[in-house]
């Protein structure tokens, strides 16, 4: 089987998404995934990239971002999970394939599809059974937008969609709050096609992307 079809753009949204070797559990220790968040904090200074959401989990990561348009994607995600990996071996004495396999991008509209993706990254531990509430997930970007947090580590840029659902940052967070507690077919459904997708977003946003890769 041949490698899926990676696009590259600039000024564009992608959903990231990559898992451990055997999907084992190399980073379900919290200083793990703080030490995630530190590798990832040192190629976003590097790069100068934007993160718009991160939601680290045990086997894997969560990562909505946009590149400049002299970045490269994949040499970005390559020195990111290398750090990591470099740290977890060093750690704990191990050694082997870390990473299971390439990571996987979807191009996401900036639109109620970039809402809904974000909303499922940060129910990403309470869907999984972790915690009661997405607050009490350490490292993730959800009390950024639902409290107006700043992050330990990351810079994080609230994206535009967002900052339109009301006028005051009172009432995004307090709209966004009800959002992520709330079922939503549009973001529920992703846990089990995103990762599967080139593109996710309207029928126009998919056709002029499918247009672009020849597809």
């Amino acid at each position: 089987m041949g490698r899926p079809l990676r696009i590259k753009a600039s000024d564009i949204t992608y959903h990231i998404t990559s898992r451990t070797n055997g999907k084992r559990l190399y980073m379900k220790k919290s200083r793990d995934r703080r030490a995630l968040c530190r590798c990832l904090q040192k190629v976003q200074h590097k790069y100068k990239f934007i993160i718009y959401g991160f939601t680290p989990m045990g086997n894997h990561f969560h990562l909505l971002l946009k590149i400049a348009d002299t970045a490269d994607l994949s040499q970005i995600m390559c020195e990111f999970k290398t750090a990591y990996a470099k740290y977890y071996n060093s750690k704990y004495n191990t050694s082997g394939h870390f990473w299971g396999d390439r990571f996987r991008s979807t191009l996401v509209d900036d639109d109620k599809h970039l809402l809904a993706c974000l909303r499922y990254i940060d129910r990403n531990p309470l869907t999984a059974g972790l915690i009661k509430t997405p607050q009490f997930w350490r490292y993730g970007t959800y009390a950024c937008y639902a409290f107006g947090a700043r992050h330990e580590f990351l810079k994080i840029k609230l994206h535009p969609t967002f900052l339109e659902m009301a006028s005051t940052g009172g009432q995004r967070r307090l709209l966004y709050r009800d959002y992520v507690s709330r079922p939503d077919s549009l973001s529920d459904n992703l846990r089990r096609t995103l990762d599967k997708r080139l593109f996710w977003g309207s029928p126009a946003f998919i056709s002029t992307w499918e247009k672009v890769a020849g597809i």
